[in-house]
């Protein structure tokens, strides 16, 4: 019997030069509106000025919040929705990966809420109106711009947290693969295996069904097949990545992550590790550890993948070499070793990967203390170790 449960309000407008909309988009939800995006790549690139434009072109007053870190933090997110309240905007749009995103979505909360960041994050869960979020996405990874979710950094507990809430939801996501042309070939990579990450935690996921499956295979079998050519830099290659961690977002929307996300964390927070970079040296490595409790799920994976006939005993350390073999080709770095993570901090590493519960209780095998160990242990050892 089935029993799906699914819902993406988001508007989602996906082609070249789909930016030139932002104007026509904003404009409907009022006369004031907040960009929020990074410290360099907006204005560097352009962009910025060309959004601004295209706003105030549609007779919108445009305020501009360009402070958002890597990872971005509580007291970011406070400054932002300070100056949403003082401007008395009317919309936030996000512009960036998905710290940008995220950013714009704890702003939009905090401007219409007011409070502390600490009174809506996870296992609290936004509720209500929130001021409406854009969100135009810069990487090929996060899938921000149609989830209900928004990561933060709290710096205090050296921690990541979570806010949760349909509100948060983007009304509208403009997908511009034009906007990736300068995209260097390392955060492709980075960005492509944070989409894979999406795609296959949210097939594995305890919360998946068969309609996030469909989007979550749709979405590996892309990267699978054009990762390598857009680190090259092929546009095309490019936009069908984009599209597939567009397709993941969606995914996990519906299933959320599981052990990957939870202990990726530490290696972001304490070696500041891109988040994609984090999940592609552990995602090998719990692809074959979670394969005994979905073999038929793994079969299907291998068939998408094109591998033709395997046994349960096979399949896991099947995917797991072919997820191996696309790090290789895209020039992931081989362990976390290479990265300045030392086997000294094994203890603290396990520990913190244990107090994220939400994913690890969303794996679909039951983790233990030992197996986060063994699996940070072959993380730490690197790809020779894969399968």
């Amino acid at each position: 019997m089935l029993r799906i449960s699914f819902y993406v309000p988001t508007k989602i407008v996906f082609h070249r030069e789909s930016i030139e909309q932002v104007g026509k988009e904003a404009s409907s939800f009022g006369r004031k509106a907040l960009i929020v995006c990074g410290r360099s790549f907006a204005r560097r690139s352009g962009y910025l000025d060309k959004i601004r434009g295209l706003l105030e072109r549609e007779g919108l007053r445009v305020v501009i919040f360009d402070k958002v870190e890597p990872n971005p933090s509580f007291e970011t997110v406070e400054k932002g929705s300070k100056l949403a309240r003082d401007e008395n905007v009317d919309v936030v749009i996000g512009f960036g990966g998905g710290s940008a995103m995220d950013a714009a979505k704890g702003i939009a909360v905090l401007a219409s809420k007011g409070g502390a960041i600490t009174d809506y994050v996870y296992p609290h869960e936004v509720t209500g109106d929130v001021l409406p979020i854009i969100a135009i996405p810069t990487t090929c990874g996060t899938g921000s711009e149609v989830t209900r979710y928004a990561v933060f950094s709290d710096l205090r507990r050296k921690r990541k947290v979570t806010m949760v809430g349909y509100p948060i939801l983007p009304k509208v996501a403009l997908l511009d693969p034009l906007v990736l042309r300068s995209l260097p070939p390392n955060l492709t990579a980075y960005t492509g295996m944070d989409a894979l990450s999406h795609a296959i935690e949210a097939y594995l996921s305890k919360r998946s069904n068969p309609l996030s499956d469909l989007l979550a295979l749709e979405s590996i079998r892309l990267i699978f097949w054009n990762l390598k050519e857009a680190c090259r830099g092929s546009l095309e290659a490019r936009e069908r990545v984009f599209y597939a961690s567009m397709l993941a977002g969606m995914a996990i929307n519906c299933t959320g992550t599981i052990m990957v996300h939870g202990m990726g964390y530490y290696l972001t927070m304490y070696h500041d590790i891109h988040h994609g970079l984090a999940n592609a040296f552990l995602l090998p490595f719990a692809v074959e550890y979670n394969a005994p409790a979905l073999p038929s799920k793994m079969t299907r994976l291998a068939d998408v993948l094109g591998m033709g006939p395997l046994s349960p005993s096979e399949v896991g350390r099947a995917i797991s070499r072919a997820i191996c073999r696309l790090e290789d080709e895209v020039n992931i770095p081989v362990s976390l070793s290479e990265v300045g993570v030392s086997e000294d901090e094994l203890d603290d590493m396990v520990k913190e990967a244990l107090s994220y519960h939400r994913n690890l209780a969303n794996n679909p095998r039951k983790v233990t203390p030992e197996d986060v160990r063994t699996i940070y242990l072959k993380a730490l050892k690197g790809r020779g170790s894969c399968g």
